[in-house]
Parts: structure tokens; sequence; C-alpha cells
């Protein structure tokens, strides 16, 4: 049916058409734009993130720019420092040919001074960006010196929203060589205890091959290092490693490495609870592959003690080196004289012998009672006791007491030790017996393996490292020097002679001051660049993330353009013909 008064073909194809023209506007957008969501509109999540992430590369933009303007100061401060050691050595040179007899010191002295009056041009124009490292004024009036300069390295956003920034921090205090501040002081922090083994562990007995063979029984023994870490104040611990207590770190018993070691022995300190060694002391290596023990403490309290202790069973285990020594360094007293034969304990005869591990003092009385409540672990008679039954029922007794001592008896001889293995550790015998041959009141004290103590801060007044009052000394005869402003010209006779050679020290150790300066700023190149190398691989992959969220394929938008424009032509044509309709009807009544 045909209405003269509504067109459905009509209205049909105009719909059609407004749809065709609306997908075509968008898909007209994205190939024109190269973004499938360019407004809030097009996807609110996804535009969302994508300027955040956009706003997150702007900042990392600009901590890239932080960190050039970072490197440009380090380097400047870096080739500073390193014109500086050339003069200093030059210096050096100058002074050794003033040593010399009849040299002129005058003319010498004209020369380093051209050379100190050069150093301290090129720390003055070491400049960069405004800043100079090298020649300051740390006078409380300038408020724009800065001991500690922090150069912006990175930025994190929390979940919440809130930024944070992370700094490279350039210790410009320890590093600078002139200050016109004559009132700044120098502080050096304390030091940890630390002690190191003797050699590297490659060239212990224990891992001569580059391993150690913790597995293979020669003789009923396999190795076991057995020693007493002590911090004092009773936080002490004996750390043993052989193949039961190693099996947790080592892939092959039979080819321990020097960091499996490494690792058992971090995991008994720790295992050893806060109240002994836990968070008080690791074990590390150095550069050499020695065996170090380091506090975590600072300062003249730190202290640290090694000692090789006793094998837990010498029947079992053969004792290994790790550059600490294999020989126990456990206090141990040996009788004087030979045991007595005739050692008779029967009826009412008893033998007595007081002992003392250092901390408990234990009287032991051999008896019948004592031999009987023994049981099978005396062989001989009570009136024949013999030595190494006597050293049994002592044993007993001192282990009821929980004293740390134990008796042993070799060559007619008893013997008595302690667990303990250094200086704290000892083993004393009061009033014994004459029988067992101890001299009354004999004492013997263990011995450390190594030892170590920290060292107090301190805090001294100074300049910069070749301006300062804290690394002069005072000369023999013409006062105090330094670097900077040291004139050997009217330095004569043998005092003279003496006061030059102390200035050649003192310019050795500026040398070495100089080029630990180096050291910390190539470490804190070497730390920008890495941090730089990170921000522009982080931009890269923001960038990738914002185009996976908001680009467009243009090869799929572009041919569903193409697609669009012809349905929009046919849907033109559509509503031509739809329009049309009427026109057939109009026709009737002509």
């Amino acid at each position: 049916m045909t209405s003269l008064l509504t067109n459905n073909a009509a209205m049909t194809a105009l719909t059609t058409l407004k749809s065709i023209n609306t997908q075509l506007d968008m898909t007209s957008n994205r190939v024109s734009t190269g973004q499938r969501v360019s407004a809030a509109s097009d996807n609110a999540a996804y535009w969302s993130i994508a300027t955040t992430v956009r706003t997150d590369n702007a900042s990392l933009s600009a901590v890239k720019d932080s960190l050039g303007l970072g490197s440009s100061s380090v380097d400047t401060a870096y080739n500073g420092l390193n014109s500086i050691i050339t003069d200093l050595q030059n210096i050096r040179g100058k002074l050794q040919s003033a040593l010399t007899p009849g040299v002129d010191r005058a003319k010498v002295q004209t020369e380093i001074s051209a050379i100190q009056s050069k150093m301290k041009a090129t720390a003055d124009s070491s400049n960069a960006s405004g800043q100079n490292w090298l020649s300051v004024d740390s006078s409380p009036s300038n408020t724009n010196y800065q001991a500690t300069q922090k150069v912006v390295a990175g930025f994190a956003r929390a979940s919440d929203g809130t930024i944070t920034f992370s700094m490279v921090n350039v210790d410009v205090a320890s590093i600078k060589l002139y200050d016109r501040n004559a009132g700044t002081t120098v502080t050096k922090p304390a030091t940890a205890a630390q002690v190191v083994g003797s050699t590297s562990l490659t060239g212990t007995g224990a891992f001569s091959g580059g391993t150690a063979d913790f597995a293979t029984v020669t003789a009923g023994q396999t190795k076991q290092i057995n020693f007493v870490i002590d911090l004092g104040g009773g936080a002490s611990a004996t750390i043993q490693l052989d193949k039961d207590t190693l099996k947790s770190t080592a892939k092959d018993l039979s080819k321990v490495t020097t960091d499996e070691l490494l690792s058992a022995i971090n995991n008994q300190i720790a295992a050893s609870g806060t109240a002994k060694l836990g968070g008080k002391v690791t074990a590390g290596l150095d550069t050499a592959g020695r065996l170090t023990f380091a506090t975590v403490g600072t300062g003249t309290a730190a202290t640290l003690k090694i000692g090789v202790a006793n094998l837990t069973d010498s029947t079992k285990f053969v004792a290994a080196d790790i550059g600490f020594g294999a020989t126990s360094n456990a206090p141990a007293l040996t009788a004087a004289s030979n045991y007595s034969a005739a050692f008779d304990i029967s009826g009412a005869n008893t033998r007595a012998i007081t002992i003392n591990d250092g901390t408990t003092t234990t009287t032991v009385t051999l008896s019948s009672a004592a031999y009987d409540a023994a049981g099978s672990a005396v062989s001989s008679a009570k009136a024949t006791l013999s030595g190494a039954d006597a050293a049994t029922l002592i044993n007993i007794a001192l282990k009821a007491a929980g004293n740390t001592a134990s008796a042993s008896f070799a060559g007619g001889k008893l013997s008595l030790t302690t667990s303990g293995a250094d200086t704290n550790s000892s083993v004393t015998v009061t009033a014994p017996d004459a029988l067992y041959g101890f001299t009354a009141g004999q004492t013997s004290v263990g011995t450390n393996a190594a030892a170590g103590a920290g060292t107090a801060s301190t805090t001294t007044t100074g300049k910069g490292i070749l301006d300062t009052t804290s690394g002069t000394y005072t000369a023999i005869s013409a006062g105090a020097y330094s670097v900077a402003n040291f004139n050997i010209s009217t330095l004569v006779g043998s005092a003279g002679d003496a006061d030059v050679a102390s200035i050649l020290n003192m310019v050795d150790k500026a040398i070495a001051s100089v080029t630990d300066a180096g050291t910390k700023l190539g470490a804190n190149k070497t730390q920008i660049d890495g941090q730089k190398t990170f921000v522009d691989t982080l931009m890269k992959a923001n960038d990738r993330t914002i185009g996976i969220l908001v680009d467009a394929d243009v090869e799929e938008e572009s041919t569903k353009l193409k697609a669009l424009q012809t349905q929009q032509q046919l849907a033109v044509q559509a509503l031509s013909i739809a329009n049309s309709a009427s026109q057939n009807v109009l026709s009737l009544f002509r």
C-alpha cells in the first residue's frame, strides 16, 4: 500500500543514511587522526589510562633532562679531578727532587707555586649548569651550597596517585677540593668490626681444587669446618659445616662451591637467632676471594672474634681450613706429670678436681658411687681406675653440671679443654688432687684465629681535600701546611729536610683522597648513565602502551572507509527511489 501521508520506505532509507554517515564520520576521524580513541567519549577508560601514561611520559622526559644535566655536572667535576691528580703527581715529583742535596728549593717552589695556582684555577673553573662541586663556599651565609647534591633519577606513582621521586646523591662534602669557609667540619663515620681470612678460599686446603669435597670418606673421616663467632656480651655461636649441615645449600657434596659455603655460613648465623648472631654479623668474600666476617653494628663497641673450635667427633671428621686455620684455638690444659696408675676409688677412697670453664665452676669427686652410676661407661676396676675411665667419669659430672669443659686421656696424661675458641674462653683447675698431675690454679686461655674491632666516628675541622687543616701535620720548625699553600723555599737543614719529607707524605695522602673522590664520582656517573638508559626504555614502553590503547588500525579503517562511502552512495540512491514512489501515484491522476 502506498500512502500519501507516510513514506515508510523514505524514512527507512533516511535512517540508514544517517547511520552510515555517523559511521563514516567516525572512520574518517580515525583515519585522519590515526587514533581510535581521541576523546573521552570514544572510550572513557582507555582515554583516561592513555592520558595518565602520557603525563607520566612527560614527567619521565623531565627526569631524562635532569639526568643529562647531572651527568654533565659529574663529567665536569670528574675531568677537573683527573687534571688535578696529574698536577699533584707533578708536585710529588718536585718534592722528591727537593730532597736531593744541593737542590735550590726556592726554584723548585717557583714551579710548585705555578702548579698550585693551576690546580686552584682548574677547580674554580669546573662549573656546569651553574654548579661547582670542587671549589665551594660552605659558609652558613651561602644558601646555595648543598653538602649533598641530588639529581632526580626517576619517579613512581603509587596506587593512590601519590608521586615520589628517586634521587642520585652526589656527596659534595667528600669530593670538594677547596672551601672558602674556614669553619667547615669533616666527619668520618664509625666503622664495623671486620676480620679477613688469611688466604683466598681457593688457596686453602679445603678448596684447593676450586671446590671442597665433603662427601668422600677417607680412613673413616670426612671434612668438617668448626669455628666460633664471638661478638662479646654473650653473643656467640658455633658454626659447624660438614656433609650433614651442607645438604640444604650444596647441590653436590663432593664439589661444594665457595658460594654454597658462604650461603651455609650465613644460614647458620641467621638460624642462631637474634640473641646470638642473627642480624648482627654477615659473612662474605672480598675481591681476593678471602672469607670475611663483619658486624652490622659500628663504633668502638663493635668487636668480632673468630676461633677454630674442636671437631664434634675426631674419629668421624678431619678439620678443614677455610683461611682461619684448622687447629682448634680452644684453651687446653694438660697435666704436668703422668696420671697415677694406682688410682684407687674403692670403698671410701675419693679423688676430687675443681674445673672452671670460664663461667661455671664444678668440683668433680670420683668415688665408688660415681663409678657405679656410670655403669658400662667404665671398664677398669675401682681399685685401679684407668686414666681413660677417669676422664669418662669427669665428663659425666661436667655435662650434668652444664660445664663446657671436657676431659681426655692420652700419653699417660689427663687434658682438659673447653668448647670456646677465642680469648673469652678459658679453663682453670683449682686445688686438684695431686694424683691428677695438674698444678693448682693452672689456667689456659683460648686464642683468636682472627679478631677485629670497630672505630668511632671522628669529626675534624677542615676545608677541602687540598686546603684543609684536618689533613695537615705540625711541622718541626715551620708550622702547619696544606697542599694549597705550602712553601719549601725557606726549609733548610735537617729540620727542613724533615719538613719536606712530611709535606711529601701529605701530598701523597692528598693524591689518595682525590683518587677516592674520583672513584665516588665514577660510581655516580655509572648510576646516572644506567638510569638514563632505563628511563629511555621506560618511555618507549609507555609509548607502546598508549599505542595499544588508542591507536587505530589504519589498514582496517581505510578499508572500512571505502565500504562506508559505497554504502553512503547506495543509501542516497535508495532514498531517491523511495521519494519517487509518490510521484508514481500522482501519475494515476493525470
